[in-house]
Protein backbone atom coordinates (compact mmCIF):
# COMPACT_ATOMS: atom_id res chain seq x y z
CA UNK A 1 0.00 0.00 0.00
CA UNK A 2 3.26 2.49 -0.47
CA UNK A 3 1.09 4.44 -2.81
CA UNK A 4 -1.11 5.61 -0.59
CA UNK A 5 1.40 6.74 2.15
CA UNK A 6 1.97 9.99 2.82
CA UNK A 7 5.76 10.00 3.98
CA UNK A 8 6.28 13.80 4.28
CA UNK A 9 2.93 13.63 7.09
CA UNK A 10 4.86 10.55 8.60
CA UNK A 11 8.02 12.49 9.38
CA UNK A 12 6.07 16.23 10.14
CA UNK A 13 4.09 14.22 13.04
CA UNK A 14 7.44 12.31 13.98
CA UNK A 15 9.19 15.75 14.65
CA UNK A 16 6.56 18.23 15.83
CA UNK A 17 3.84 15.67 17.84
CA UNK A 18 4.99 17.31 20.83
CA UNK A 19 4.20 21.16 19.13
CA UNK A 20 0.39 19.47 18.73
CA UNK A 21 -0.28 18.34 21.30
CA UNK A 22 0.17 21.28 23.46
CA UNK A 23 -2.90 22.30 21.63
CA UNK A 24 -5.14 20.02 24.47
CA UNK A 25 -3.31 21.21 27.59
CA UNK A 26 -5.16 23.56 29.79
CA UNK A 27 -2.74 24.73 32.12
CA UNK A 28 -0.69 26.32 29.18
CA UNK A 29 -0.38 30.89 28.69
CA UNK A 30 1.35 33.41 26.74
CA UNK A 31 1.19 34.35 23.32
CA UNK A 32 0.93 30.49 21.53
CA UNK A 33 -1.63 29.69 24.13
CA UNK A 34 -3.67 32.03 22.99
CA UNK A 35 -3.22 31.70 19.25
CA UNK A 36 -3.40 27.83 19.78
CA UNK A 37 -7.06 28.50 21.58
CA UNK A 38 -7.62 30.93 18.93
CA UNK A 39 -6.52 29.79 15.35
CA UNK A 40 -6.42 25.85 16.14
CA UNK A 41 -9.88 26.04 18.43
CA UNK A 42 -11.06 22.92 15.92
CA UNK A 43 -9.21 20.25 17.63
CA UNK A 44 -10.26 20.77 21.43
CA UNK A 45 -14.07 21.25 19.83
CA UNK A 46 -14.66 18.40 18.22
CA UNK A 47 -12.51 16.03 21.09
CA UNK A 48 -15.50 17.79 23.21
CA UNK A 49 -17.76 17.11 20.44
CA UNK A 50 -16.74 13.05 20.45
CA UNK A 51 -16.77 12.61 24.23
CA UNK A 52 -20.18 14.94 24.74
CA UNK A 53 -21.86 12.25 21.87
CA UNK A 54 -20.13 8.92 23.49
CA UNK A 55 -20.64 9.70 26.88
CA UNK A 56 -20.16 6.59 29.73
CA UNK A 57 -17.99 4.05 27.60
CA UNK A 58 -18.03 1.73 29.96
CA UNK A 59 -16.69 -2.13 28.04
CA UNK A 60 -16.16 -0.47 24.48
CA UNK A 61 -13.16 -1.20 22.41
CA UNK A 62 -11.69 1.35 20.53
CA UNK A 63 -9.46 1.82 17.84
CA UNK A 64 -7.85 5.28 17.15
CA UNK A 65 -6.65 5.65 13.55
CA UNK A 66 -3.81 8.24 13.31
CA UNK A 67 -3.69 8.53 17.16
CA UNK A 68 -1.13 10.99 17.67
CA UNK A 69 -0.28 11.61 21.06
CA UNK A 70 -2.74 9.36 22.06
CA UNK A 71 -5.25 11.57 23.73
CA UNK A 72 -8.68 10.27 22.71
CA UNK A 73 -7.07 7.00 23.72
CA UNK A 74 -6.84 8.15 27.09
CA UNK A 75 -10.16 10.15 27.88
CA UNK A 76 -12.13 6.96 26.52
CA UNK A 77 -10.18 4.78 29.13
CA UNK A 78 -11.25 7.37 31.81
CA UNK A 79 -14.72 6.83 30.46
CA UNK A 80 -14.53 3.02 31.21
CA UNK A 81 -13.31 2.11 27.67
CA UNK A 82 -11.74 -1.65 27.20
CA UNK A 83 -9.29 -2.73 24.64
CA UNK A 84 -8.11 0.91 23.50
CA UNK A 85 -5.83 0.53 20.81
CA UNK A 86 -3.59 3.24 18.64
CA UNK A 87 -2.65 3.03 15.31
CA UNK A 88 -0.10 5.25 13.82
CA UNK A 89 2.76 5.63 11.16
CA UNK A 90 4.88 8.03 12.56
CA UNK A 91 7.12 6.54 15.48
CA UNK A 92 8.05 9.85 17.25
CA UNK A 93 4.28 10.16 17.89
CA UNK A 94 3.90 6.73 19.12
CA UNK A 95 6.85 7.48 21.96
CA UNK A 96 5.03 10.59 22.88
CA UNK A 97 1.43 8.57 23.18
CA UNK A 98 3.63 5.90 25.47
CA UNK A 99 5.30 8.31 27.76
CA UNK A 100 2.11 9.85 28.42
CA UNK A 101 0.38 6.79 28.84
CA UNK A 102 3.23 6.01 31.69
CA UNK A 103 2.66 8.81 33.30
CA UNK A 104 -1.26 8.43 33.42
CA UNK A 105 -0.50 5.05 34.82
CA UNK A 106 -2.67 3.75 31.43
CA UNK A 107 0.18 1.98 29.81
CA UNK A 108 -1.45 -1.69 31.20
CA UNK A 109 -4.78 -0.18 29.81
CA UNK A 110 -3.86 0.93 26.20
CA UNK A 111 -1.75 -0.66 23.23
CA UNK A 112 -0.10 1.02 20.08
CA UNK A 113 0.49 -0.58 16.91
CA UNK A 114 3.07 1.41 14.46
CA UNK A 115 1.30 0.85 10.88
CA UNK A 116 -0.22 2.25 8.55
CA UNK A 117 -3.87 1.76 8.09
CA UNK A 118 -4.55 -0.10 5.21
CA UNK A 119 -1.63 -2.30 6.02
CA UNK A 120 -3.46 -3.21 9.66
CA UNK A 121 -5.04 -6.63 9.71
CA UNK A 122 -7.91 -6.18 12.11
CA UNK A 123 -8.63 -9.37 13.41
CA UNK A 124 -12.12 -7.91 15.22
CA UNK A 125 -14.48 -5.01 14.68
CA UNK A 126 -14.11 -2.10 17.25
CA UNK A 127 -17.25 -0.03 18.59
CA UNK A 128 -15.95 3.34 18.23
CA UNK A 129 -13.43 3.77 15.54
CA UNK A 130 -11.69 7.52 15.69
CA UNK A 131 -10.18 9.04 12.61
CA UNK A 132 -9.72 12.78 13.94
CA UNK A 133 -7.22 14.50 12.10
CA UNK A 134 -6.67 11.91 9.59
CA UNK A 135 -7.51 13.00 6.42
CA UNK A 136 -5.92 16.13 6.43
CA UNK A 137 -2.90 13.75 5.17
CA UNK A 138 -4.23 11.00 3.26
CA UNK A 139 -3.59 11.45 -0.34
CA UNK A 140 -6.90 9.27 -1.81
CA UNK A 141 -9.21 9.12 1.32
CA UNK A 142 -12.22 6.29 -0.51
CA UNK A 143 -9.96 2.94 0.60
CA UNK A 144 -9.49 4.70 4.28
CA UNK A 145 -13.48 5.48 5.02
CA UNK A 146 -14.14 1.99 3.16
CA UNK A 147 -12.06 0.27 5.38
CA UNK A 148 -13.13 1.90 8.92
CA UNK A 149 -16.71 1.19 7.64
CA UNK A 150 -15.92 -2.19 8.02
CA UNK A 151 -13.49 -1.81 10.97
CA UNK A 152 -16.36 0.30 13.36
CA UNK A 153 -19.08 -1.49 14.80
CA UNK A 154 -21.57 1.38 16.67
CA UNK A 155 -19.80 4.54 16.60
CA UNK A 156 -17.25 5.94 13.76
CA UNK A 157 -15.63 9.77 13.80
CA UNK A 158 -13.89 11.22 11.25
CA UNK A 159 -12.64 14.95 10.58
CA UNK A 160 -12.32 16.41 7.50
CA UNK A 161 -10.67 19.89 6.91
CA UNK A 162 -12.76 22.27 5.20
CA UNK A 163 -12.04 23.88 1.64
CA UNK A 164 -13.52 27.11 2.20
CA UNK A 165 -12.46 28.41 5.56
CA UNK A 166 -9.36 31.60 6.41
CA UNK A 167 -7.09 28.77 8.16
CA UNK A 168 -6.79 26.55 5.10
CA UNK A 169 -3.91 28.94 2.94
CA UNK A 170 -2.09 29.55 6.14
CA UNK A 171 -2.41 25.38 7.03
CA UNK A 172 -1.17 24.92 3.16
CA UNK A 173 1.73 27.17 3.44
CA UNK A 174 2.58 26.18 6.65
CA UNK A 175 2.79 22.58 5.96
CA UNK A 176 4.14 22.70 2.33
CA UNK A 177 7.32 24.65 4.31
CA UNK A 178 7.29 21.45 6.07
CA UNK A 179 7.20 19.02 2.98
CA UNK A 180 3.66 17.98 4.70
CA UNK A 181 1.18 17.24 1.29
CA UNK A 182 -2.12 18.29 3.24
CA UNK A 183 -5.83 17.55 1.55
CA UNK A 184 -9.13 19.74 1.91
CA UNK A 185 -12.84 19.28 1.05
CA UNK A 186 -16.09 20.92 0.59
CA UNK A 187 -19.06 19.68 1.83
CA UNK A 188 -20.38 18.11 -1.15
CA UNK A 189 -16.82 16.14 -1.54
CA UNK A 190 -16.79 14.37 1.86
CA UNK A 191 -20.55 13.67 1.38
CA UNK A 192 -19.27 11.84 -1.95
CA UNK A 193 -16.51 9.94 -0.42
CA UNK A 194 -18.93 8.61 2.33
CA UNK A 195 -21.58 7.45 0.03
CA UNK A 196 -19.02 5.85 -2.44
CA UNK A 197 -17.46 3.36 0.89
CA UNK A 198 -20.74 2.69 1.69
CA UNK A 199 -21.96 4.64 4.07
CA UNK A 200 -25.79 4.46 4.02
CA UNK A 201 -26.53 7.09 6.83
CA UNK A 202 -24.43 9.56 8.06
CA UNK A 203 -24.07 12.89 10.27
CA UNK A 204 -22.33 15.76 9.16
CA UNK A 205 -21.14 18.68 11.22
CA UNK A 206 -19.42 21.83 11.49
CA UNK A 207 -16.62 22.27 13.89
CA UNK A 208 -14.51 25.61 13.51
CA UNK A 209 -12.31 24.76 10.41
CA UNK A 210 -13.42 20.88 10.31
CA UNK A 211 -16.26 18.44 9.05
CA UNK A 212 -17.45 15.92 11.05
CA UNK A 213 -18.73 12.73 9.55
CA UNK A 214 -20.60 10.78 12.17
CA UNK A 215 -21.47 7.31 10.95
CA UNK A 216 -23.66 5.28 14.08
CA UNK A 217 -24.72 6.06 17.21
Amino acid sequence: MAKERNPGAIEYFHRRIDDFDDIYRTDRRGLMAWLDKTLRASVRQRFDLAFNLLGDMTGKSVLDIGCGSGRYMFESVRRGALDVVGLDAAPGALDAARRMASELGMEKKVDFIESDFLDFQAQRKFDVVFAVGYFDYILTPLPHLKKMLETYNHFLFASFPKFWHPMTPVRKVRLALNSCPVRFYSRQRVRAVAKSAGASSVDLKNVARDYILIVGL
